[in-house]
């Protein structure tokens, strides 16, 4: 589907082909819950059929029989088949109780596996992520309709068929009856139309808000990383008025949504008293007058009465699947989120060293609130093959986002990139993805062994142990795996694996390291990973970064300059554009931007012994 500015809240599939694809997976992956969806329509109807018949049977026996004995085998008999189905719908609804976790943990498991494989650059429009939400929404617990569609599909058509076996009896005493008791459920149907779109309509401001109190309660509170500095910095008070002012406006939505079904409701008594009133009355009359027997009387009485429940049920089924094929919907529509890059057969990716080439490329930004931004502005550059750059500038200038852009993390807006002279669309994103080896400022270990974590693979047989233990020497990690009992099998985090290690700033960044080398990509990008080390121990890292990658195209990201003057060529960006190029001599002959950067930085390093003889190095 395109994604964008959203014009108006229309389901894209309706109820019929939502009912069809739940059953589609029902089938595939919990079979049986399509059989006792099939077998609750018999099993009710036949419920329904015995508890209109008994007291008109117990009745009509007490008047033909003098004897109690075979009054006694027809109560043993009612009450023998009413026991039968009853255990029978005790089962039924047990199956589809436990039948439906298995149906909505695949449904979950399917909409995650959507979310980690579709294009990255799509968690970034503010439409898809209204969309994810949503989607988030309708299958977040078995409570949610859209787990409990297909079996109210089935009770709606088991509440039609009642209604129709009862109809037909009733019209033996009357058809105006039927007529009457149909059109006091009809009456109710616009305003439940109504209710059910109103509800519709706003749901996603109410989703907004329960994401921001998911956020505060199950991350922020239960994250013991925001524990330290909700305690130093008393923010407890300000976190607690936060929660309690989004409460109060959770609440005043979910009011106007309870007034409106409360509204809803009392109409629906009202008709239910007047359309039931008159019923009972016609049938009164009827006895009065004699033209009906007691067992006849106890019959069509029990009949209306049922009749006006399956009459009720059948509004409140319908409208429980007309929001679950809502939310049906708008599942599936996320699931079919359209992205730009292929995930076919493309065009094959280079073996070695690529180039990468920006031609007018450009990226805006689409915020919830405050419109469009642009992040980059249009920018033309080409890095060659084997070539290595570096991308300086201030915080906010762009660096990262370049990168994420070269990757195919993130899709221009407006110009085209190029690896090897073709643009990344016409090659597989998975493959292109295999071209890249990235160190980010912000990285993330998995619950595995350190083996698994360096060869980023989900079967430690697929491990290449020489070329592991390759990378784990040149690295410099390998005297901290040999201090494990377990080595290299040693699980990572400990609040998953007991049995498991936590490892230090620098541990990590040997890791790091092992992780890039074992992949062997044709371009290494570098996002600040040594931000956090003194400038010494950066450009030692870098140096040796740089040698690690003299067979691929290197891009380095530092927001220190003299970090970077080894490589080939440095980029100064600002403020999303490029605003000077050039090697570090001839950026500081320049005398422009880049040079004015380099002085204000370096001055802090002049008045300090071991650094300034260090500065003097660098030239």
């Amino acid at each position: 589907m395109k994604i964008g500015k959203e014009t108006g809240r229309k389901p894209k599939y309706g109820m019929l082909s939502c009912v069809a694809y739940m059953y589609r997976i029902m089938w595939k992956y919990k079979r049986s819950l399509v059989f006792v969806g099939i077998l609750k329509i018999p099993a009710a109807t036949a419920a329904s059929v015995l508890t209109l018949c008994i007291p008109s049977v117990l009745l009509g026996s007490l008047e033909r029989y003098h004897k109690f004995s075979p009054i006694a085998f027809i109560i043993l008999g009612l009450v023998f088949a009413d026991t039968l189905l009853a255990l029978a719908d005790s089962c039924l609804g047990k199956k589809a109780e436990m039948a439906e976790f298995h149906v909505i943990a695949r449904l979950q498991y399917q909409h995650q596996k959507s979310l980690l494989e579709r294009d990255f650059y799509l968690d970034y429009d503010p439409m898809v992520r209204t969309m994810d939400e949503r989607a988030r929404r309708s299958i977040e617990s078995n409570h949610a309709r859209a787990v409990h569609f297909p079996m109210d599909f089935s009770d709606m058509i088991s509440v039609v068929l009642r209604f129709f076996l009862f109809g037909a009896c009733l019209s033996l005493l009357d058809p105006l009856i039927v007529v009457l008791l149909i059109m006091g459920c009809v009456v109710n149907i616009p305003l439940s139309v109504w209710e059910r779109r109103r509800s519709y309509e706003t749901q996603d401001k109410r989703n907004r808000i329960r994401k921001k109190l998911d956020y505060l309660s199950f991350q922020l509170a239960r994250d013991f990383r925001f524990g330290k500095e909700i305690r130093l910095y008393h923010l407890g008070p300000f976190l607690s008025a936060l929660s309690n002012r989004l409460f109060g406006e959770y609440r005043r939505e979910r009011e106007e949504v309870e007034q409106r079904s409360l509204a809803v409701a009392a109409f629906g008594f009202f008709v239910v008293l007047v359309r039931d009133g008159a019923a009972y009355a016609f049938l009164i009359g009827k006895a009065l007058s004699g033209e009906m027997d007691a067992a006849g009387f106890v019959l069509y009485f029990s009949a209306i009465s049922q009749m006006a429940g399956f009459l009720s049920d059948l509004i409140w089924k319908w409208s429980g699947i007309s929001e679950g094929a809502l939310q049906v919907s708008d599942y599936r529509e996320d699931l079919e989120v359209c992205a730009s890059l292929k995930k076919e057969n493309g065009i094959p990716v280079p073996s070695g060293p690529f180039s990468i080439e920006f031609k007018d490329g450009m990226l805006t930004i689409t915020a919830e609130k405050n419109g469009e931004r642009n992040v980059l502005k249009k920018i033309s550059f080409r890095i060659g093959a084997g070539e290595k750059v570096a991308l300086v500038g201030v915080n906010g200038a762009g660096k990262t986002t370049l990168t994420k852009l070269m990757c195919g993390l993130l899709v221009p807006t407006e110009g085209e990139i190029l690896l090897d002279g073709h643009a990344l669309q016409e090659y597989n994103r998975d493959e292109v993805y295999e071209l890249f080896g990235l160190i980010p400022q912000n990285y993330h270990l998995l619950p595995v062994s350190i083996a698994r974590n360096i060869a980023c693979t989900d079967d430690e047989d697929g491990i290449d142990r020489e070329k592991l233990a390759r990378c784990i020497t040149l690295s410099g990690l390998l005297g901290k795996l040999e201090s494990l009992p377990m080595g290299a099998q040693t699980p990572l985090n400990r609040q998953v694996n007991p049995d498991g290690t936590e490892l230090s700033g620098g541990e990590i960044q040997k890791l790091l390291l092992a992780r890039l080398l074992y992949r062997s990509p044709g371009c290494m990008i570098l996002d600040e990973p040594t931000a956090a080390l003194d400038p010494i121990a950066e450009d030692r890292m870098y140096r040796m970064y740089r040698k690690m990658a003299e067979r691929s195209t290197a891009v380095f990201i530092s927001h220190r300059l003299v970090s970077t003057r080894f490589c080939d060529r440095i980029f100064l960006l600002d403020a999303g554009g490029l605003a000077e190029t050039g090697t570090h001599r001839e950026l500081m002959a320049a005398g422009k931007k880049y040079r004015k950067l380099f002085e204000v930085q370096s001055k802090y390093y002049k008045d300090r012994p071991g650094e300034r003889i260090w500065m003097e190095e660098q030239g």
